[in-house]
């Protein structure tokens, strides 16, 4: 049986799929780990930008030489302090590197070594501006989203509720507007 060339492109991207869905369930010890949304090639290794977290994916060989036997690294979002960007030049290497919070730990001497970092080159960077603004606008995004398993809970029932009677009460007494009102209780209810 001979197969189009549209027909094996199928296959072979439903097999990838499967396979990335077998590796991400694996990874995540039997819970399955979102999707990449963004990727950046650095010098020493991958950035992938996932739904609530980021992983630093390194090259097998580079990696041992750096990192010794440290594999890939997940962080989430919620858990990055900072991230540092350094641009690359003409004959310098750039990064990108996280804080993460509650981390006293030291920044290596050799950036290369530093297992929250990656290095890129200048011909790799504008992919790296790309993810770094991506990662910062998740990261604000988790900061002032409420998790959904605390909306449901009773005690932040009662918290949006007394907001939003404080809210009615200040525009039934005329010192906000209806568009003030409205437009803070879509922020308190999530919508």
């Amino acid at each position: 049986m001979r197969f189009s060339p549209e027909e094996k492109q199928k296959y072979i991207d439903e097999l990838k799929a499967s396979i990335e869905e077998g590796e991400r369930l694996v990874r995540g010890k039997g819970r399955l780990i979102s999707p990449i949304l963004m990727k950046a090639e650095g010098a020493n290794g991958q950035l992938l930008l996932l739904e609530d977290s980021v992983r630093i994916k390194r090259r097998e060989a580079t990696a041992f030489l750096n990192q010794g036997l440290q594999s890939d690294r997940i962080v989430p979002l919620t858990q990055i302090a900072s991230v540092q960007f350094k641009n690359a030049g003409a004959f310098a290497n750039g990064y990108i590197q996280f804080a993460l919070k509650g981390e006293n730990k030291m920044k290596a001497a050799d950036i290369t070594q530093d297992d929250n970092a990656i290095v890129f080159r200048a011909a790799q960077q504008p992919a790296f501006d790309k993810i770094k603004t991506a990662i910062e606008t998740k990261m604000a995004e988790a900061k002032t989203s409420v998790p959904t398993n605390i909306r449901q809970s009773p005690s932040y029932t009662y918290q949006y509720i007394d907001e939003l009677e404080k809210l009615a009460s200040l525009r039934d007494r005329g010192i906000i507007t209806e568009e003030e009102f409205a437009a803070k209780k879509r922020k308190i209810l999530g919508i």
